[in-house]
């Protein structure tokens, strides 16, 4: 019986260090809001400004690309690419560089979704919605597909 008990004391230690660490590989590492971000085309929906919200309907999008801290995509009109940086939910866009044509009736549109995106410096993303503010304002809204 005695020897019956100490096999018993060892399964369960055993059992129990084995649940331990497979437990500690199941669960989920703390997820990173970075990786919402990438592998996703991110469209312009709203522009948030003094003047009220403004629906956006353009071609309007954002990438972002994790191997070269990049992001880019389209004003509405004009193809941008920009270097970003960012930790935790900030977020900032330096070197923001576009094409230079003219649209009308969407231009107005561009020059202020790349006026708002340099002055960007937080982000949240919130199930398929990606939302970009200047620190409380909330300037762009996005979302996936």
């Amino acid at each position: 019986m005695f020897k019956k008990t100490n096999n018993m004391k060892l399964i369960t230690f055993i059992s129990a260090g084995v649940f331990i660490v497979l437990s500690a590989f199941i669960m989920k590492k703390e997820h990173s809001p970075w990786q919402s971000l990438y592998d996703v085309k991110w469209s312009l929906k709203k522009i948030y400004t003094t003047n009220g919200v403004e629906e956006v309907s353009t071609k309007a999008f954002i990438k972002f690309h994790r191997e070269n801290k990049s992001a880019g995509g389209n004003g509405s009109c004009n193809s941008f690419g920009s270097n970003f940086t960012g930790k935790d939910n900030t977020v900032s866009f330096r070197n923001i560089f576009c094409t230079k044509m003219y649209w009308e009736g969407v231009q107005e549109t561009e020059n202020t979704f790349f006026k708002l995106l340099g002055i960007v410096n937080r982000f949240e993303v919130k199930e398929k919605t990606l939302l970009l503010y200047q620190d409380k304002e909330l300037l762009l809204e996005f979302a996936s597909e």
